[in-house]
């Protein structure tokens, strides 16, 4: 019979922050000699960029001098499942750069390998209010800014309805790449209505308001 890797899920979904596991699958006849087996996972970049070496398995261990710096600490292979099979990758504090296509490689008394895709999302959950004077005007402004990916839409909102006075949204891209985005709705000192600031994530489906 042919030597074929299979996966049981070929797209996986991690929020930014937690831990995320992937598989993929080989044919063992009874039981595995760990010494004979390969496992290799990367992270495959566009065509111009060199892949990532996530992980590799060799000789019955580890092999840590290929590993990417950046999956350096928190990639781990599940090496009790090894023997029924299975090859589980587990990425800890998922990054937004670790979204893409992984190529899980097996070589054992035969070579095959797939693909598996991982996207990353980071919803806006907590988002910072204040009131700000604008400079040289008498007016200020009430400002939300909080963090995610992808980028979101802000609108403000007065007593559950839209309103169509525009907002002074900026973002930014920060270092561990989130964007970092600030909305600031300017109002005159005698309006004494509510307000509220919403971010709509549109990839996620998700919002969140204060």
């Amino acid at each position: 019979a042919l030597f074929t890797v299979e996966v049981p899920q070929q797209l996986y979904i991690a929020e930014f922050g937690s831990n995320v596991t992937m598989e993929c699958r080989f044919p063992v006849n009874g039981s595995v000699d760990l010494g004979l087996l390969t496992v290799v996972w990367e992270q495959k970049r566009q065509a111009w960029l060199k892949s990532k070496e996530v992980y590799t398995f060799r000789s019955g261990k580890a092999f840590h001098p290929s590993q990417h710096p950046d999956y350096m600490g928190r990639a781990s292979l599940l090496q009790s499942e090894l023997k029924v099979g299975r090859a589980i990758l587990h990425i800890t504090n998922v990054k937004i750069t670790d979204a893409g296509s992984y190529l899980c490689l097996i070589d054992y008394q035969g070579v095959d390998y797939k693909y598996i895709a991982l996207e990353v999302k980071a919803s806006y959950k907590r988002i910072n209010t204040q009131v700000v004077r604008i400079p040289g005007e008498d007016k200020f402004g009430f400002m939300c800014q909080s963090e995610g990916f992808p980028l979101a839409d802000v609108f403000w909102q007065n007593e559950n309805f839209n309103l169509s006075e525009p907002a002074n949204t900026t973002y930014m891209l920060a270092a561990d790449g989130l964007y970092n985005v600030t909305s600031i709705l300017i109002f005159k000192p005698n309006m004494s209505e509510n307000y509220t600031c919403v971010f709509w994530n549109k990839e996620l489906n998700g919002k969140t308001s204060a």
